[in-house]
């Protein structure tokens, strides 16, 4: 295939078209976000100062930010430091990202984690700063996609839903055709996710004839979830506006009037029809109220925020024209030359190894910092309950050491652990080219093991029998919530660990029977402090603290383990000095599995790095 040819006026266009229509989109969804009825929109509210702010778009400008701070080598690992360092949402899967994050963690496993909300619209509203990056090379833009999405979205829905928007995305470079579009982006994800089910009957509904309304309501029957950022929904209803809408005013007002997440789902599919109709085709109508301006949530700070979408556009294409050129594309960004595609064929192969990979496994690839063709690479494999190890308990991780270069290495493997710990002796191997060597080492942690703790896998090269050279890779284990649990049948109590904030009775004891469950445990507050005590649960629930009730749910409101929005009936505000606490938990099941989080958190009254953050310095450990 020939050169493929990208003016660099329709690559501004493209771009500068996609931030507008996002602007536009999320400005119009902002103010009824999480509204679930069948709304009727026609404009936007008043806006007296231009666009408002939205996560939509700041958590991009983060993005651009880290891709000019590292370059086209960028990696989930990079993405997870730009959280601590710049973003300081709480909100739902952002705020147990980042407390896995702050906690030592990376991702996928800093994603994965006791996270509740990986199938939630955090990540796929952040796809165009991929596709904006790499211009007619879906390929790409997916691979970026996975690797932000799985810093707090790993092994759910998020990560598909990003994948997919930023392939169609990145597409539409070279076909401005929707069906066609459409079918590139499906192509992108696994047939078995949720999110390809939801938009794959969508397109069937369309096709028969239904009306919008009724392609809604089918959305919601086959795919709905009670949770409003639920993304295999609000996918579809993205592609809905899109399918049914008559121009850009009714496919984003149809989109957004189904309600939902409704900030994600116009400002998507406002950036996609930017992209396809450029700024020249967005009505003057929707623009003038939002203009040139960007406005940026005070959470998002600590970097040089682009004073407009004029300079924003400008930097995106800078950082784009790396990518393209780190990538080999035979796409060329010319200032003169009219754009002009021969075609390019996408590598699906690596997308789709993707798709298996373990939300529970890291990879490293060695030595550290290395872009591509590693040496060696290194799988950490933790397991189905996480990095998660109870005091006095013994876990099994997983070592798998991969030879990429063309020679033999003979070394040995081991670990360094924190004082009092015990774990596997050292092994020893001989690896030929591509080939591995496996290592289930056990690691046994003492009684006062609790909070996070920094283990070093080492890798010793040896040559003639002597040190050659030595790489030490740290990783986390977290400590876990230790309990004494009863349930409907049970006078006895039973010792319980837990891997994160969840009461797993079902591990335990089995779950079969309706009726009460109860679990204690001891809260360990090392200072004085305001405290925000969440027991989310989907059923009646009582939360004690020393003997005295603090939560009585009776009934029972939408299951919502957030830290910032909690039901509240199940959270408590108080003043805690430091000290031990003795905390229990009562839920009533009826009929359903039992789902309990019990969460200790900041109140919304906070110094920076913001409200609601999780107390990682807080531990659950019963003195059984």
């Amino acid at each position: 295939m020939g050169m493929n040819m990208l003016n660099e006026k329709d690559y501004y266009r493209i771009v500068y078209g996609g931030w507008l229509g996002k602007n536009i989109g999320g400005t119009l969804g902002a103010p009824v976000e999480g509204v679930k009825e069948l709304l009727a929109l026609t404009f936007y509210p008043e806006l007296p100062d231009g666009p408002l702010e939205n996560d939509d778009l700041d958590l991009q400008l983060v993005w651009l930010h880290a891709l000019e701070q590292y370059g086209p080598g960028l990696t989930a690992r990079e993405l997870g430091q730009e959280w601590l360092d710049h973003i300081f949402f709480p909100f739902d899967e952002y705020g147990y990202a980042l407390t896995n994050l702050r906690q030592g963690l990376i991702a996928p496993v800093a994603g994965s984690f006791n996270n509740p909300f990986t199938n939630c619209m955090g990540s796929p509203i952040r796809s165009e700063i991929w596709a904006m990056v790499a211009p007619g090379m879906p390929e790409i833009a997916a691979r970026y996609a996975y690797q932000d999405a799985i810093v707090d979205h790993a092994g759910g829905e998020g990560v598909y839903g990003e994948m997919f928007f930023a392939a169609i995305e990145s597409a539409i470079f070279f076909e401005k055709d929707r069906d066609r579009l459409i079918e590139i982006g499906l192509t992108f994800i696994p047939e078995y996710s949720r999110t390809y089910k939801a938009v794959k009957d969508l397109l069937t509904w369309h096709g028969e004839g239904k009306s919008w309304t009724d392609a809604r309501q089918l959305i919601l029957e086959h795919h709905g979830s009670d949770n409003f950022t639920d993304a295999p929904q609000n996918i579809a209803f993205t592609m809905l506006g899109w399918l049914y809408g008559t121009d850009f005013e009714d496919a984003i007002l149809k989109a957004v009037n189904c309600g939902y997440d409704t900030d994600c789902t116009a400002a998507t599919l406002g950036a996609i029809l930017g992209m396809l109709l450029g700024p020249e085709g967005l009505p003057d109508k929707w623009v003038s109220p939002v203009g040139d301006r960007i406005v940026v949530s005070p959470p998002i700070n600590g970097f040089l925020v682009p004073k407009d979408l004029e300079e924003l556009t400008s930097r995106t294409i800078r950082v784009g024209k790396q990518v393209l050129a780190a990538s080999h594309a035979n796409i060329l960004v010319h200032p003169d030359q009219p754009t002009c595609w021969s075609g390019r064929e996408s590598s699906m192969e690596e997308v789709r190894a993707l798709w298996k990979r373990s939300a529970t496994s890291n990879h490293y690839m060695l030595p550290q910092g290395t872009v591509q063709n590693p040496a060696l690479e290194l799988i950490i494999a933790y397991g189905p309950e996480g990095p998660a190890i109870g005091a006095n308990q013994t876990k099994t991780v997983k070592f798998t050491l991969i030879n990429h270069s063309l020679t033999a290495l003979t070394g040995t493997l081991s670990l360094e652990l924190p004082q009092g710990w015990e774990g596997s002796d050292a092994i020893k191997t001989i690896l030929q080219p591509n080939e591995h060597v496996e290592w289930e080492a056990d690691i046994h942690a003492p009684a006062s093991a609790v909070g996070q703790h920094e283990l070093v896998f080492h890798w010793t090269r040896i040559h003639d029998h002597a040190v050659w050279a030595s790489v030490k890779l740290p990783f986390t284990l977290i400590g876990a919530s230790r309990w004494k649990v009863w349930g409907p049948h049970h006078s006895e109590g039973i010792e319980a660990y837990f891997p994160g904030n969840r009461l797993e009775w079902e591990n335990v004891i089995g779950m079969e029977a309706d009726g009460q469950y109860r679990a204690i445990t001891t809260l360990h507050n090392p200072s004085d402090r305001q405290v925000r005590l969440i027991a989310a649960a989907n059923a009646p629930i009582i939360l004690k603290l020393d003997g005295k009730i603090v939560i009585d749910c009776k009934h029972v409101p939408e299951f919502m383990p957030a830290y910032h929005r909690a039901p509240l009936e199940q959270r408590v505000e108080l003043t805690l000095a430091a000290g031990t606490y003795e905390l229990e938990v009562e839920a009533w099941k009826e009929g359903a599995p039992l789902q309990v989080y019990v969460l200790p958190v900041a109140t919304g009254d906070t110094a920076m790095p913001g409200p609601y953050y999780y107390y990682t310095d807080m531990y659950l450990v019963h003195s059984l």
